[in-house]
Order: structure tokens, then sequence, then C-alpha cells
């Protein structure tokens, strides 16, 4: 496997060689293999060393190219991939994730942030630029990409999936032949490669969001979901929120539920994700007030079409639900998002950020729940059996039972010390 796709005795590897020692990172820190086969890539296509594909072009004619005039870099996770094109063109950035936008703002603090991915269609001035490129970091959902595709086609001259080779599916290249008459795939580059969409088609074959369906419980009835691209879940209900809400209907039925159960006053959703369950849980509970809390753009915006489209008042918050900004108890709730406290509170947390398992993120939820549960509520949580989560549960929030368990999925019921 080549270290780069430029040659190395060529000008340009020295150029991106020169470009990287200004950087301020080890040699191997996490995200820097993509930020420099990015480089390399535009580098090499400038110079006219590499064709579209990423290929040498030593024996072709291939110009020197002025592209790209502007990057738009989508999902950047660790900023890396925008500090270095930043060197070299003109970038502005859009991150779907919170704590990944804050990444970008801190390594590449030169480059434009948007805020929806739909403002990247003019420039201050007002005008679009006109060699523009767009590089997409694979996401793992494909309609998350399908839906980068379909904004940024009548924006681009190429569009640019960067990934790891071993989940860069033909499922990509699919994506982008919808939009793009040339799709090329690059050499491996260590374990990365790019897949790139060029000549965008007149009559492109996109789809259109957000989705809807249609989500039909003995609980509830059938519930209208809609949902975006990088939405978890998309249109469906996930296994274990599905348990969640069967355990809270036969719970909340009981002749001997707590108020917090049989009649809440307010419902916290921690993770809202399509905004389905919250829903759910309100039509269950009747609850007064719903509020909904997600660190992606993308779930923010479907959850609250879903209540919407199911005419359910809620509140639905762009925030971190396990970070200080969602459970500081010390700031007199001035910088804290959520808010007050709730009577019940519902935990769906994730166990992967991308491919890796993590359960940090699990933990500063149920630190979150607890801090906003009223005397008397309950937190229900649903995790993967196999991650045992409720010894830590009673350590975060207090005493804990079990109300559902299958093969994969739990659901513990959790109170405050003392109630």
């Amino acid at each position: 496997m080549p270290a780069s796709l430029l040659a190395s005795d060529s000008a340009a590897l020295r150029t991106r060689d020169d470009l990287l020692a200004r950087m301020p990172w080890p040699a191997d820190a996490p995200g820097l293999a993509q930020a420099r086969l990015l480089a390399d890539y535009v580098i090499g296509r400038r110079t006219g060393e590499l064709d579209v594909s990423g290929r040498s072009s030593e024996g072709t004619f291939t110009a020197p190219s002025a592209a790209p005039d502007e990057v738009i870099l989508v999902d950047d996770p660790l900023g890396l991939q925008t500090r270095v094109l930043s060197e070299l063109t003109a970038v502005r950035t859009y991150n779907d994730r919170l704590d990944e936008a804050r990444n970008v703002a801190a390594e590449a603090p030169g480059a434009e942030p948007v805020a929806d991915l739909a403002d990247v269609q003019r420039t201050e001035s007002g005008d679009v630029p006109g060699e523009t490129w767009a590089v997409v970091d694979a996401p793992k959902a494909t309609h998350a990409l399908a839906e980068a595709i379909t904004v940024l086609h009548p924006l681009v001259t190429t569009l640019i999936v960067i990934g790891r080779s071993d989940v860069m599916s033909r499922a990509v290249n699919k994506e982008l032949a919808r939009a793009f008459g040339r799709v090329d795939v690059s050499p491996g580059v260590g374990k990365n490669r790019l897949i790139i969409g060029s000549r965008p088609l007149t009559s492109p074959s996109l789809t259109r969001f957000p989705r809807t369906g249609v989500i039909d419980t003995p609980a509830t009835g059938p519930l209208t979901v809609s949902a975006h691209g990088a939405c978890f879940s998309g249109t469906k209900a996930d296994e274990g929120s599905s348990l969640l809400l069967t355990a809270l209907a036969e719970a909340s039925a009981s002749p001997d539920a707590v108020p917090a159960l049989a009649r809440p006053a307010s419902v916290l959703d921690l993770g809202a994700g399509n905004g389905w369950l919250l829903t759910a849980a309100i039509a269950v509970t009747g609850a007064d007030t719903g509020v909904g809390v997600d660190v992606s753009k993308a779930a923010v915006a479907s959850a609250r079409e879903t209540a919407e489209a199911n005419g359910t008042a809620v509140d639905i918050i762009l925030a971190e639900a396990s970070g200080a900004d969602a459970g500081d108890t010390d700031s007199g709730g001035t910088d804290d998002p959520l808010g007050g406290a709730y009577d019940l509170i519902l935990l769906n947390p994730p166990f992967h950020h991308g491919t890796a398992i993590e359960t940090d993120t699990a933990a500063g939820m149920m630190r979150t729940a607890a801090a906003h549960l009223t005397p008397g509520g309950r937190v229900l949580t649903v995790f993967n059996s196999h991650l045992r989560y409720r010894d830590r549960l009673e350590d975060l929030i207090g005493p804990s039972v079990q109300l559902a368990r299958t093969a994969k999925f739990t659901v513990v019921e959790s109170r405050l010390p003392g109630e």
C-alpha cells in the first residue's frame, strides 16, 4: 500500500510535506492520515501530477488545475482535514454534531462554519464560487450521504467521499452515480481512500428528504415519523426504544404506578433521535409537556417534524445531553439549555461513536438525567443487555429496578436516593 498518492520524488510531495511540517500534530495523530490524503489529492490535481481518480497522470495529458477555489467540508470529525485544506484554499464547514463542530472550530478557526447545510449555497457576497468541491466524511448511514449529495449537487463540480477502505461500500458509488456522470475510486493510502464524483448530471436522480414513515404500536396506534438522512434509525423504531415504550406503557397502566409514570407533568428525552419515542411517551402517559434534546442537527429537525406531524407540542433542543452544558447544576440554570426538572426522563444512550465502542457518553447522559429529575421522578433507561448498566445507574442516579429484558436489550427504572 503506497504511503501517498504522490510520487516519492515529486515536487508535489515536497510541497505536501512542507505543509504538514507546519501542522502542530504528531505523525500518528488520529485523523491525520485522511487529512494527508486530501492534501495529496488537492496538490496533485493542481500541479497536474494526478488525474481525477487520484492516479498518476504520467504518460497522459492532464493540465494543471486551479481547482478548487473553495472546498465545503461536511462532518470533518476532528478538524484536521479543515486545518490542512485551509492552507490550500477557502474552506467552509458543516458538522451535523455539535461536538464535532467544536473540534473544527478549535483546530481551524479561520474556516467559515455554516449552521445548516443548505446555507452553503451562497458566499457572503451572494455568489456561488466557480470551482467548488465538497468533501464528505463517509457516514455510517447511506441516507446521510444521500441527503448531503442532494443538497450539494447543485453547488459543486466535484464531490469527494473520504473514509476507511473497509467501510466504503459500493453503496457510496451508487449514491454518487445518482448525481455525477463520472465516479472514480482512488488508490488506497494506508487504510483510507477517496471515492470521487465529477461531471454533475443535469438531470440527477436525487433522494428527497426528509423521508416519512409510520410506526404503529399497540400502545399508541399509528404515528407519523419524519427523518433526515443522518438521523439515527431513520423512520423506524429501533428495537431498544420499542422495548422502553412497552415497559413504560405497562408501568403507567399498573395500579401501583407512581405519578411520574402514570401521569407525569413533564417528559424529557435525552437523545431524541427521530422524535418518535418522545411523541409516543406523551401519547401513552398524557404528559403536559415534553422536551427532547439531541447533539445532532438532523435529529433535532426530524424530532420537530415528527412531533408536528402528530399534533404533539414539544420543545426540541440542540445540545449535548452528555455534557456540562446540559447537566451543570452549579450555573444557576443560566447556562443550562434544558432548564428545570422533569418527572419522567427517557434514556436510550448510544454506545458507538462512529465505529468505535464507547460508554462515556452513556455515563454523561446518566449524570444529566440525575441533575434534571424531580423529587419522586423516574428515569427509564434502555441499553444493550451485555453492557450491564444497572450498577452504573445505581451509582450515578440512585436505586434501580429492572422493568424488562430481552436477549438484546434491558430496561431499568431509576430514582433518586431517599425517595
